[in-house]
């Protein structure tokens, strides 16, 4: 952390039922500071002593006046915005802002005026606070505190009053003021999403016990605790035995997950049945019984497009790792090598109807084409600039959408249909050949075949998930050869293996969950790992493999939106992107595969193919 604006060590302070603070020690510093917690919790009685409006009653804070040395920039060390506001009942709108801005000259007038303009408040600057709404005089409040050009803002609740559909509009005010002129923030709160979106370091209270001072990072994606978690809104707090019951997953020790991680989605082989269910916007909540044990627990999940009615099967699922947990996790490597291309391409994926699609898997074909399947479910093969040569449909699309494409040699398409749980060949042009595989968990059934490779004879290697997380060996017709692996945390176990490459006798599979790469020789036996525990580096929900020369493979990172270039011995040599919406940045990519001459990575949430060449 910068230098310590204040440091608090053993702090109380009393109150009439009890300490309004106790025991509270830690330090704020330069930035944007949010002190969170319900009401009671004690967040303005810590602003009212950072402030100097009260003191500890035992403890100690310090510096508790002055504040560290004023930066040249600014004119005042701190300014106060109370909770009631703190108006001037005698002066107006405007006369609010002239009073604390140096100067008394047009320009000053014109700079307050712009001020209030942000605020929407322009048209009322003639106005004194007594004939102003509640939501306008929080405003005020806020304008006043910015045109006071101070080195630090304290900030009790500020906007808690206006309206939440305009309230953005407001913050972003502050956020401009802030990054123009570097001063720091502490504000107090009782919305998690006002932590998450205006925040940097957060303090959570809740009956005047300090729970957590910290990067609101950490706290959302690695919280110490489960009433830490909770501090940030929904969880689903499961511990190991409920994990396993509930997700498949195996998990050592009790573990949160956001709502925005787990579906809960409409399955006919699903284990579940919702015993009711409740929409809050963003987050949904549902009541589920698991008909195999009988158990019954409340899940807090990312909506779907229809709501749950009592008595749906349905399956739950864990989504990939939040993408602020991803910049976090990968943080530790942000001094790694950066991969260099020289020419890079964005291909929008063909538009169905009114719909954008989204890409999920990509494969280069032996002639040089581009496949890649979209969750419309169409098989979609481009050449190498990037026209669009043939497409078609795969032929059911009602319970889900196929994930994982390989090309034979003959150039026939062999494509994973994933929830209908088989295999299936098609010509070049799209005419039905062959398909195997059914629903089950004997050797060549599946439960989720997501993805696909071959060897040099063309035997098949399809990897699944779905608690029956393995490898199996087929024929390129079908015949069931081998299985190996299984679903866990072990060596040679996987939760939730999503993309699959063959090489030189070599199987290498992306084991998500689990966030390393796993290797086998083509007989099923297991060899060792790439980026598991251990490693130097480390890979974030990694979802598929591809081969990217001699000793060499690429990884595209789900959980952290980028390319990580590793040997086979396990040197990370470079990586390339970060998670987000721009050049040279992926949202949530699926799919990677490679050619000696360029990289295609499936851009899943940017709708998108990006072409990367040396």
């Amino acid at each position: 952390m910068s230098e310590a604006l204040w440091t608090l060590r053993g702090v109380r302070l009393g109150g009439e039922k009890g300490p309004r603070l106790d025991g509270v020690s830690l330090e704020i510093g330069a930035g944007v500071t949010a002190v969170l917690g319900q009401s009671g919790a004690g967040k303005t009685s810590l602003l009212n002593l950072l402030v100097g409006f009260e003191k500890p009653d035992a403890g100690e804070i310090a510096p508790s006046s002055p504040l560290p040395a004023i930066p040249r920039s600014f004119r005042l060390p701190l300014f106060w915005s109370p909770q009631d506001e703190g108006l001037w009942q005698h002066l107006s709108v405007l006369e609010h802002l002239e009073t604390v801005m140096e100067g008394d000259t047009l320009e000053t007038r014109s700079r307050a005026l712009t001020l209030l303009e942000r605020f929407d408040l322009a048209e009322k600057f003639s106005v004194r606070p007594g004939e102003l709404s509640q939501g306008e005089r929080s405003r005020l409040s806020v304008a006043r505190a910015l045109a006071a050009d101070t080195a630090v803002l304290v900030m009790d609740e500020p906007l808690v009053h206006v309206d939440a559909a305009r309230v953005g509009k407001y913050w972003a005010a502050i956020r401009h003021h802030i990054e123009r002129t570097g001063a720091s923030l502490v504000f107090s709160t009782h919305s998690p999403q006002a932590v998450m979106g205006e925040a940097q370091q957060v303090i959570c209270l809740r009956d005047g016990r300090l729970l957590y001072a910290g990067d609101v990072e950490t706290l959302y994606g690695q919280p110490p605790s489960r009433e830490a978690a909770e501090c940030l809104g929904e969880i689903n707090w499961l511990a190991p035995d409920e994990a396993r019951v509930w997700l498949r997953a195996a998990e050592e020790k009790p573990r949160h997950f956001r709502p925005e991680q787990i579906s809960v989605a409409p399955s006919e082989t699903g284990e579940c049945v919702v015993e009711s269910s409740r929409f809050h916007g963003a987050v949904a909540e549902a009541q589920l019984r698991h008909e195999p044990s009988g158990a019954r627990k409340t899940f807090y999940h990312r909506p779907s497009s229809n709501p749950l009615k009592a008595g749906t099967r349905v399956a739950l699922k864990i989504l990939a790792l939040l993408l602020l947990c991803a910049a976090l996790a990968g943080c530790a490597d942000d001094d790694a090598p950066k991969l260099e291309f020289s020419d890079i391409s964005y291909w929008s994926m063909p538009s169905d109807g009114p719909r954008l699609p989204q890409p999920r898997s990509v494969a280069i074909a032996p002639n040089g084409d581009i496949l890649a399947l979209d969750r419309v479910n169409r098989v979609l093969i481009y050449d190498a600039n990037g026209t669009l040569k043939q497409w078609w449909r795969m032929p059911d699309v009602g319970k889900g959408r196929p994930e994982g494409v390989t090309v034979l040699s003959d150039g026939r398409v062999v494509v994973c249909d994933t929830h209908y749980s088989r295999v299936m060949t098609f010509s070049a042009q799209g005419t039905i050949l062959a398909s195997f595989g059914s629903e089950g968990t004997l050797n060549g059934q599946f439960i989720y075949p997501v993805g696909i490779t071959k060897d040099a004879q063309e035997n098949l290697y399809v990897c699944e998930y779905g608690g029956n997380d393995r490898v199996q060996k087929f024929t390129r017709d079908g015949k069931h050869l081998l299985t190996f692996g299984s679903f866990g945390t072990g060596a040679g176990e996987f939760q939730r293996p999503s993309g699959i490459l063959w090489h030189d006798g070599r199987v290498y599979v992306a084991d998500a969950i689990n966030n390393r790469i796993q290797i086998y020789s083509e007989d099923g036996t297991f060899l060792r790992t790439l980026g598991g525990p251990g490693s130097p580096w480390r890979l974030n929900f990694p979802y598929d493999v591809a081969l990217g020369g001699e000793g060499v493979l690429y990884v595209i990172e789900y959980g952290a939106g980028r390319i990580s270039k590793v040997t086979f011995d396990g040197q990370l040599l470079g990586r390339f992107g970060k998670a987000g919406l721009g050049a040279h940045q992926f949202n949530t990519p699926w799919g990677i595969a490679c050619d000696g001459k360029q990289v295609v990575v499936a851009d899943t949430g940017n709708r998108r193919l990006v072409i990367l060449r040396h």
